[in-house]
Order: structure tokens, then C-alpha cells, then sequence
């Protein structure tokens, strides 16, 4: 007997989530244009379109001279064609509104999408089809078979069909993928050709099936019996238990521990991982050591055949961990009054509940925190802050909400805070709020200085007027139960609260935020939807003062017949809208050319993307042919010199074409030698005429930080000669035996925040409470920076000179400067404004400036980690772009030449951030002060919180979640969870809502939104998988398993969710946005879990998945990270 099951969407988003996803792969969002368009007023519009019809009303008047192009977009029929020979599984998502009984109606590829999903007669997917899918309307195929175990042994890319697009089964599908990538078929020249288009899984034989050998698409990546430079080189895992005398065993002692003793052979498992550039012997290999309760003892790292870099863990009786000790620390026992536990060791305490209540940070003096009866944090305090009598404290709501932040002020010792609390009645545990503001009967009551404060459900608190602009044809709802409706936020030193207020549609999403800024005036940031809950437009009105100029800025989007970003446009004030960027994609939708600046048939850049058969980025345009269209060209060479297997870079080969008149500079290359932990020890730099010029050369110690740096400038010698002089990770002073003569010396706070810097003659460096630095003094000279409670820069000023920061406009003493988009900044000329591109690498370092005119503006080219090569003020534009290495804003003032990430500040000239990660604990086998994993090539900083793998961090975060879900990483949903270790499973109980507020500093750049599309992704594979794995097993349970389906229909709406915050962004404007739609999806996946969970119809695997999803919330700054590469570096 077949099954067919036909699943029908119309994609009606309700409140509490957004849109419903069907898809499987990756794609995006929706069709913009509308179906009917009446033309009544012409706005400067280049491109109107419509998809049915266009209706030219007798008050539609184009200007003279104007070249506007009007068309309908035509696509063709859905047309599908199931095969009735197959089980399958039929999803429909339309994307325009359908009534029940137009069911049955002809639609076009834009009006409605279909999945289809093949089955054999096991109920295992053995075909997913998606229909039309492709730019080309080809169905994109993704082809899975199984060996005689039932193990997915070979996992092959999708493909698309060069001749079907029906969505019929393909019966030569496995044929058809292997012609579509071979390298002989010019079907899609702008895909990767290779023999290899899969990647191969060995597995053990052994009823436990573990995975032995991983490979990855591509000839070099598929297993051999032999590993050379040309094949053979997957992941490798060997599974054993230990040794005698191999592990120390390590227990509590009164004040510290002890380590003298050894774990007895068997006792732990014993897991060995290899990656792709391993080739024998122990070089290069991760040992973890686990025990018989899944706890991590030892993890060591083989930086040698001889040196093994290792990292301990000490838990107590209760499996708490207590220590952790970082391959620094030899010694077989430590008291907490050593100097290797004050410099290098994690410490952990605990009271009667298992709660975190003490924790220390190499670098930083030990933290304090306090809770309520509600397990919630209610007090912190740093080292710093003790010092000072003073507390960071957190109130909530009697849903867990966090609804104030700020200092209290009390000298009383954590435990005497602890009584209090403990003694507080249950009556003072939360806030309420019946009109303005919330009541104050929890702790603390007085002595505090209010920071922030959150306010949900209505629009009743105080400020709420701040919203006076109505959105034209967009009516506000009252239904704002469990959502954030405002904000009130101080800045850092308690003064110049600035209100913002969140409007919502129906549906959930936001339609516009209005916020007070610092200058005086407000924005307002208005968005427009889709019927499938796509954005098409976001408005931003902006007045610096209430009765200043108004400066509008419309960012509008549309996309193909399947949701792929296709044009960006841009219209400032009562000019002309123009086309900001314009996409296009290869058949199985990977992005192949970005155009800038488009008009008619042409742009003023163009910018080609190419990737290996990984998905790894190795070209942007080609080096060996820049021209005046494509100014920037680079190439990326992977698994071409040692080491380079495992997404590290190999060589990078760059070239950028002058304007007219400019000295052209020759192609230039960089090729890099790294060690056996991939971190980077050699970039030997060439070019035509240039001898002696760029070369870097390293050394690192245990912790990963620089012992030695050495670099050239084209003189005779070295430029720099840095030897590097540390108390632990703290850098003390760095001699510099280089004709430079940049030796420094250095002081510290007791959050190992650095306070001087000799090199700079900077006698001084204050921070607030945030660990950001507000104040720099030289001399008689001081610079002053101002920080709202979320951490966002306000403004900086030196003398008479203040910068001013408002979400992504910049202002220089009260003028108008410039203002940050997607793709650049928009320049005042007059009444008008100059386009600038900002054309950059793979790493985001901006290495031109192009206006829109072509004109070359700025050129920038680095050292490794980050130092400038040449000052880029040749061909400079005014005012002069600081947004450079990894596009983070150089601090040229009191000449600090220093990079402000947002979390922290970071001096690329010695290679080391000035402050602790504020995510040490993440990686606690580095240095929190070493930047990118000692490999700047191939990690880029975000934020200042963590190193992200741009060339490969998305893929392995979508495979991981894939793994997770499907059982083939052998890892439970805990294991997956990032940061999952014991020490951390009473603090996220604790912290998780207090992410609520975090988020909101959290999502002030950029990398949040990606952080929230990666997760989103992640979760729509978890939810797919999930929902299919309800249908499957339903007729082996009863229909019981079919809980699992509103499930996963949930969690990948939250996925979809997710997705959406990234294209609201224009500049820094709705950061708000991403953390209200967590919020407000998070909380529909909680209600659909406990409903199910209530109906008792949840099992214990099914429960581990949810909760894992559960706790994506409270974890949402660590959403951004790949899990195996962040647990790969602990």
C-alpha cells in the first residue's frame, strides 16, 4: 500500500509565531511584488512590476527625462506531477491568500511552493523535491539512499534537474546529481564541478555504529586508505579507554585541589579526533576524556609529538564543577592563594541548591551573585564593583521577565545579601505594574540607581507617548499580551533616560519602533510585510531635535519566486530611489554576483563570488582581471599547502584597480604556514617590486598568546621585533627590538581591564560598570565615551569635538556626517547625498571605497592581524571612512589606533584585546585576551566575545543541528547544547531570562542578525526533521507519535522567526526587533511543548530535543556559534 499525505499551508501567520516554513533546504523568503498594482503616484521609483496585472491611473505622472521601467514579472504554472507509484509526503505553502475552496486552482511558482517528499516502503526520505525551486524554475533534488543497515553511509549535495520541474520521483536521480557537478558538464557553470559531490561516513562495525570516518564533498576530502596531499583527508575518530598514569585524577582538597593521583586503566572513555590535516602519529590530535557519567575530565591537544597542551576539569561529590585548569598550570596541586590559580585557573562555588555563587575568571577577581527564592539572579557584582560597595541588580515579573536593571549600593557581604533574600516574604518576589510603572516591592527597594527598564503586555507605562507617527495603511493591535511593548534605558551613568516603544501587527511583527535618541529627537523605523510575513520595506524618519531636519530613509526589498533576495533599493528624502544592490544565484541557490549601485542594465560594481565543493568561499571577483566594474579581486586557496585541509586559508591573492590617474599597486599574495593547532606561525607576503614588505612571523605559548612577533615594512630588517612579557594572561610589557621601537608597557584593574599603555602614553583608562572604556587620558587631554545601559555607543568626545552615534548615523559636532547602510554609507553633498560602497573580503576588512560614480575613494590593505599596511588616506573621501579591519571603527583620537568591537577594544599592532572576553568561559583552553584562535586568516571577531569560521560556520552549524536531531553525531541534545558543562546548568537556570534584557545589547550589530538567521536555520532542520519523524513513526505508535507534528511545526516556525531579524536591519536601527521576535517565538514553542507535554504523549528523547530547543532561548548569544567548533576550542 502507498501513503500519500498532502499537507496544505496558506501560510497564515498567527500571533505568537511567524510565518510557517515547509522547507527543508535553506531557502528564503518570499515574492515581494504585488499581484494587481494601481499606479497613482510616481515616488522615483527605477523598477515597478507587478506579477498579474498594472493599472495606470489619470493622476500617474512620470517626469520628464526620468527612465523607469514597468513590467510584469510572469512565472510559470506550478504544474506538479506526483509519481502515484512512490509513498510521499505533499506540502503546499502559498504565498498569496487562498481561500479553502480555491484549492483547486491554477497557480503560478510565485503564487504557491510545493515540497514533495518521497518514502520507501520503510518510511525512510529517499527524495526530497522542491518544485521550480531554482533561479531557472528546475526542481531542485536532494538525493538520500541508505546501505544494508540502514545508515545514511554516503550523504550527497542537492542538485538541481537540468530537464524535470515537475516534482515528479526521479529515478536517475543519483545519476543526474553526479552529471550536474561533473567536471566535463557545463550544465551551471557557476557551480563547483568535482568526481566527489558527497561525503562518505564510515562507520564502526559494531552494534553501537559510532562514526569512525567523516568525510566531506570533494575528491580530497573522501576516504583512502591512505591520507596524501590529493585524497584521503576526513575526520577521524578512535575510540578506546585510558591508559595507566595517562589522566591525573583530580579531587577537592581543603582551599584549592589535588591531582597527585592517576585514574586506573578502563576508567574513562577515551575519544580521539583527527582532522583533515592530521596525517600521523599524535600531532595535531584532540584527546577527551570522559567519565562513566558523561562528564569531560581531561581534553588534550597534541601540539607536537612530545607537547600536549591539557585542559582538566574537578568536579565535587554532586558532579558540580568546581575547577577548570588550563594547559598553563603544571603543578599537581593547587591552594586558591597560588598564583597559578590567580592567573590561570576557572573557580566555581556553590551553596545548599547547587547554585553558582562565586566564580572567578583568569584575569578577573573573583564574582559574587546572589538569588531569590526563584532561583533567579538577583544581585552580581564584579571585582571591581566590590571595591566600590556596589551591585548590579535584576527585578522580574511573576512570568520571569526582567523588567528593571541597575546599581544598588550596599557594603554587606554576599552572604548577608543571601539572608536577606532568603527572608524576602513570596509576595516581594516580582514586580506588577497597574498603570506607569512597576510597584518596587522586590529587592532591592532603595540605595539603587535604575539602568533600564522593560515593560510587555500594553501601552500604559510612562513614555508610551513617544509614539506619534501612524503608519500610513497599517493598523497597530492592542492584542500584546507576553510581548515587550517599551523600553526605558539610562545611560551608564544614570542620567538621560531614552524611551522606546515597539508597535505590532496582528500577527506578532513588529510594525514600527519609536525611540527617543540622544540628541534630542526620535526615530521611527516602520516596516511592511508580505502576506507570508517576508519584509518588503523598512522607513526610518530620523530628527536629530524636535524641531530639526527630517531625514527619511526607505530601504525596500524584493525577492524571486521562491524568496531569494533579488534587489535592494534605497530612497533618501525626495530623492530618486535607487537600486542599492541587486543578487543573483546558481541553481541550487548559492549566491554567484552582487551588483552595486544598478542602473537600467548596468551597475557601477560587480562583485562574483565563487566556493569549493564545501560551500567555502574562494573567490570574490578575480584578482588576475580587476577592472573599473570590478575594483576588488581575491582569491582563497584551501588544501594546498600543509595544514590548509581543515578550512584553514593557505594563500590569498588580492588586487585592487586605482582610478585614472592613481599609482596602480601590482597583485599581491600572502601564503600561510600554520602550526599543529592551526594557529597561524608565517605570512610571507609577495609581490612584483616589493621586497621585504608585510611578512609577519609568530609564536604563541600554552595559553595562545603571543611570546614573539616579527614583522617587515620594506625596509632592511625587522619593522617590529616584539617579545612579549606576561603575569599569567596579563601582558605586562612588550620589548620591541625592530627599527619601529614600539615597546609598551602595561597596568591592569581588577577585571583585568588594561588601565595604561606606555606606547600610547596613555596614563589612564576608566571603565564603567559594563567593562567598556569611557575615559582615556594623555596628558592633559581626555577622551570621553558615553554608553547606554545596553552597552550601545553613544557618543565620544575629545575637547570640543563630539561624535555622536544614533543607530547607524553618525554626527561630527552636531553636523550631519554620514549614514551607515548594508552595503556602505550614504555622504551629505549638499542637499543630497553621495553612495559609497565599501567593498571588502571575506573577512568583512574593508579594503576599497568606491563612490557611485566608480571613482575610487579610499584604498586599505592589512597585516594579518589587522595592522594597517598603508594609511588608506591616499584616495580618501571625506570624511574618511573608519570602519576598516573586520568593519569595525578605528579609535584615531589621542592616537590610539585601537578597534572598538562593542564588547571590547582591540589593538591590532600587538595582536590583543585590552579587556577579558566576556565569554572566557567558552574557551577556556585560550587566553581571554588572544583575538581570533591565533588565526586571524580564518576567524573574525563579531562583537568582541567570540572568534566566528566565516568560510565554514554556517555549514557545520546546519550540519550540527542535522546530527542532532537525526542521532548520527552520537551526541544527546545536552552534549549539542553549547556551554552544556555541569557548572553551567544552575546558572543558565538562573541567567536564562535575564538574556532577555542581554539580547537587547546583544543585537546591536549586525552579527546578532546572522546569529539569529544561523539559528533559525538550524531550527527549521530541527523542526522538519522532527515533524517528518511524527508522520513516519505514526503508524508504529498509534498515531501517537503524531505529538511530535504541531511540534515541529513550532520549532521551525521559530526558525523561520529567527531568519526575519536579519533582513529588517538597515544599519544598527531595529535591534530591538530580534529580540522581541525571540521573545515572542520562543514563547510559542514553550506553549505548544506543554501542551503536548501535559497530554503525557512526549517521550524522553522527544523531550531532550524540545528542551534543548527550550533552552535556545536562554542561551541566544551563543546561537551564533558553530557548537563543535566553539567545543573544539574549550
Amino acid at each position: 500500500m502507498k501513503y500519500h499525505i498532502i499537507k496544505t499551508y496558506p501560510s497564515i501567520t498567527m500571533k505568537g509565531y511567524l510565518t510557517l516554513t515547509i522547507f527543508l533546504l535553506p531557502l528564503t523568503p518570499l515574492c515581494s511584488q504585488q499581484p494587481d498594482l494601481a499606479l497613482t503616484s510616481y515616488n522615483g521609483q527605477l523598477n515597478i512590476a507587478a506579477l498579474n496585472s498594472i493599472t495606470r491611473k489619470p493622476e500617474f505622472h512620470i517626469p520628464t527625462q526620468s527612465n523607469v521601467l514597468i513590467s510584469l514579472q510572469s512565472h510559470p504554472n506550478v504544474g506538479s506531477v506526483l509519481s502515484g507509484n512512490q509513498n510521499y509526503i505533499l506540502t503546499r505553502r502559498f504565498r498569496v491568500p487562498v481561500k479553502e475552496a480555491q484549492l483547486g486552482q491554477v497557480r503560478d511558482i510565485s503564487e504557491e511552493n510545493q515540497t514533495v517528499q518521497y518514502f520507501d516502503g520503510l518510511g525512510r526520505p529517499i527524495q526530497t523535491v522542491e518544485l521550480k525551486a531554482s533561479p531557472g524554475y528546475k526542481d531542485i533534488v536532494q538525493h538520500i539512499e541508505y546501505d544494508g543497515y540502514g545508515r545514511e553511509t554516503v550523504s550527497y549535495l542537492p542538485y538541481a534537474e537540468q530537464t524535470s520541474d515537475n516534482g515528479s520521483y526521479k529515478v536517475a536521480a543519483k545519476t543526474n546529481q553526479l552529471d550536474y557537478y561533473a567536471p566535463s558538464g557545463s550544465w551551471d557553470s557557476h557551480v563547483r564541478k568535482t568526481n566527489s559531490p558527497f561525503s562518505t561516513t564510515v562507520f564502526e562495525n559494531s552494534p553501537l555504529q559510532r562514526v569512525l570516518e567523516q568525510g566531506a564533498p570533494g575528491t580530497v576530502w573522501q576516504p583512502s586508505s591512505v591520507r596524501t596531499a590529493a585524497t584521503g583527508r576526513t575526520l577521524v575518530t578512535d575510540y578506546e579507554t585510558n591508559a595507566a598514569d595517562e589522566v591525573r585524577w583530580w579531587y577537592l582538597v581543603a582551599g584549592g585541589a589535588s591531582g597527585q593521583y592517576f585514574y586506573k586503566p578502563g576508567m574513562l572513555y577515551k575519544t580521539i579526533t583527527k582532522d583533515e590535516n592530521w596525517l600521523s602519529a599524535k600531532s595535531g590530535t584532540v584527546e577527551e576524556f570522559k567519565d562513566f557519567h558523561d562528564r569531560i575530565i581531561l581534553r588534550r591537544v597534541w601540539e607536537s609529538e612530545t607537547k600536549a597542551l591539557n585542559t582538566y576539569y574537578v568536579y565535587d561529590d554532586l558532579g558540580d564543577l568546581h575547577y577548570v585548569i588550563p594547559p598553563s598550570v603544571s603543578a599537581a596541586a593547587f591552594s586558591e592563594n597560588d598564583a597559578d590559580f590567580v592567573d590561570y585557573i576557572y573557580g566555581y562555588k556553590y551553596d545548599s541548591r547547587r547554585r553558582v555563587i562565586e566564580k572567578k575568571v583568569p584575569g578577573k577577581g573573583w564574582e559574587h551573585i546572589v538569588y531569590n527564592k526563584n532561583d533567579q539572579m538577583v544581585l552580581q557584582q564584579d571585582a571591581v564593583q566590590r571595591a566600590n560597595s556596589q551591585w548590579s541588580y535584576t527585578k522580574y515579573d511573576a512570568f520571569g521577565r526582567v523588567v528593571e536593571t541597575g546599581l544598588f549600593t550596599s557594603g554587606s557581604t554576599r552572604s548577608s545579601l543571601q539572608a536577606a533574600l532568603d527572608n524576602e516574604a513570596a509576595a516581594a518576589l516580582w514586580e506588577t505594574r497597574t498603570g506607569g510603572d512597576y510597584s518596587n516591592v522586590s529587592y532591592p527597594r532603595s540605595s539603587k540607581s535604575i539602568r533600564m527598564v522593560n515593560y510587555y503586555d500594553d501601552y500604559t507605562f510612562n513614555g508610551a507617548s513617544t509614539a506619534g507617527l501612524q503608519p500610513s495603511g497599517i493598523t497597530r493591535s492592542q492584542r500584546v499580551k507576553s510581548l515587550l511593548t517599551g523600553t526605558r534605558v539610562y545611560r551608564t551613568d544614570g542620567t538621560g533616560p531614552l524611551v522606546t516603544v515597539h508597535y505590532y501587527d496582528d500577527r506578532g511583527r513588529v510594525i514600527q519602533t519609536a525611540s527617543e535618541n540622544q540628541l534630542g529627537g526620535t526615530d521611527y523605523v516602520t516596516h511592511t510585510y508580505s502576506f507570508t510575513g517576508e519584509l518588503l520595506s523598512s522607513k526610518r524618519d530620523h530628527k536629530s531635535s524636535a524641531a530639526g531636519p527630517l531625514t527619511t530613509v526607505v530601504t525596500s526589498n524584493s525577492y524571486d519566486h521562491v524568496g531569494r533576495l533579488v534587489e535592494t533599493r534605497k530612497k533618501v528624502n525626495s530623492h530618486p530611489e535607487i537600486v542599492q544592490s541587486r543578487l543573483s544565484y546558481n541553481e541550487i541557490g548559492q549566491l554567484k554576483q552582487k551588483d552595486l549601485h544598478v542602473s537600467g542594465g548596468s551597475s557601477v560594481q560587480e562583485i562574483a563570488y565563487t566556493y569549493n565543493e564545501r560551500g567555502w568561499l574562494t573567490g570574490i571577483n578575480n584578482p588576475g582581471s580587476v577592472t573599473d566594474r570590478r575594483r576588488f579581486g581575491l582569491r582563497l586557496d584551501y588544501a594546498n599547502r600543509p595544514r590548509t585541509y581543515n578550512g584553514n586559508i593557505g594563500t590569498a591573492v588580492w588586487n585592487t584597480k586605482v582610478s585614472t590617474g592613481q599609482v596602480q599597486t601590482p597583485e599581491q599574495t600572502y601564503t600561510y604556514d600554520y602550526d599543529a593547532l592551526s594557529r597561524l606561525r608565517k605570512a610571507s607576503y609577495s609581490a612584483t617590486g616589493r621586497v621585504n614588505h608585510f611578512n609577519e612571523e609568530l609564536a604563541y605559548d600554552n595559553m595562545g598568546n603571543i611570546d614573539t612577533l616579527r614583522r617587515t615594512n620594506g625596509g632592511t630588517g625587522w619593522y617590529n621585533h616584539f617579545t612579549y612579557s606576561y603575569a599569567g594572561n596579563r601582558l605586562e610589557s612588550v620589548a620591541d627590538a625592530g627599527s619601529a621601537g614600539m615597546g609598551s608597557s602595561y597596568t591592569y584593574d581588577a577585571n583585568g581591564n588594561a588601565v595604561s599603555n606606555s606606547r600610547l602614553g596613555i596614563t589612564g583608562i576608566e571603565y564603567n560598570y559594563l567593562n567598556l572604556p569611557s575615559k582615556y587620558t594623555k596628558g592633559v587631554q581626555s577622551l570621553h565615551y558615553t554608553y547606554d545601559a545596553t552597552g550601545r555607543k553613544l557618543a565620544k568626545s575629545l575637547g570640543s569635538s563630539v561624535t555622536h552615534y544614533v543607530d547607524g548615523i553618525h554626527y561630527e559636532n552636531g553636523s550631519l556626517a554620514f549614514i551607515r547602510t548594508e552595503e556602505g554609507r550614504l555622504v551629505p553633498n549638499g542637499s543630497s547625498f553621495i553612495y559609497e560602497y565599501f567593498l571588502t573580503d571575506h573577512l568583512g576588512n574593508v579594503r576599497a571605497v568606491v563612490d557611485h560614480t566608480g571613482a575610487v575613494k579610499q584604498i586599505q590593505d592589512y597585516y594579518p592581524f589587522g595592522m594597517e599596511m598603508n594609511t588608506g588616506s591616499a584616495f580618501s573621501s571625506t570624511p574618511i571612512n573608519q570602519y576598516k579591519y573586520n568593519g569595525k571603527e578605528k579609535q584615531v583620537e589621542l592616537g590610539l589606533e585601537q578597534l572598538d568591537y562593542g564588547a571590547r577594544f582591540y589593538d591590532p599592532v600587538i595582536g590583543r584585546w585590552g579587556s577579558v572576553d566576556p565569554l572566557a568561559e567558552e574557551m577556556r583552553r585560550w587566553s581571554p585576551y588572544a583575538y581570533g584562535f591565533d588565526n586571524p586568516i580564518r576567524f573574525i571577531d563579531p562583537d568582541g566575545r567570540r572568534p566566528k569560521d566565516p568560510p565554514g560556520w554556517f555549514q557545520s552549524a546546519y550540519n550540527a543541528w542535522v546530527s542532532l536531531v537525526t542521532g548520527t553525531s552520537g551526541s544527546s541534545a545536552n552534549d549539542a547544547m553549547p556551554n552544556a558543562s555541569p557548572q553551567t546548568s544552575s546558572i543558565n537556570r538562573t541567567l536564562g531570562v535575564a538574556g532577555d534584557v542581554k539580547a537587547i545589547g546583544d543585537a546591536a550589530g549586525p552579527f546578532a542578525l546572522e546569529a539569529a538567521a544561523v539559528s533559525g536555520e538550524g531550527l527549521k532542520v530541527v523542526g522538519a526533521a522532527t515533524k517528518t519523524a511524527g508522520y513516519l513513526a505514526a503508524p508504529f505508535t498509534e498515531g501517537g507519535s503524531l505529538v511530535l507534528v504541531p511540534v515541529g511545526e513550532a520549532i521551525e516556525v521559530t526558525g523561520t522567526g529567527l531568519q526575519i531579524p536579519k533582513m529588517i536591519a538597515a544599519g544598527d536601527n531595529t535591534r530591538v526587533a530580534y529580540t522581541v521576535g525571540s521573545t515572542l517565538l520562543f514563547n510559542r514553542v514553550g506553549s505548544v511543548v506543554d501542551k503536548a507535554g501535559s497530554a503525557g504523549k512526549i517521550t524522553k528523547t522527544d523531550n531532550s530535543i524540545l528542551n534543548f530547543v527550550n533552552e535556545m532561548w536562554n542561551k541566544t548569544a551563543d546561537m551564533i556559534y558553530d557548537y563543535t567548533e566553539r567545543d573544539k576550542n574549550k
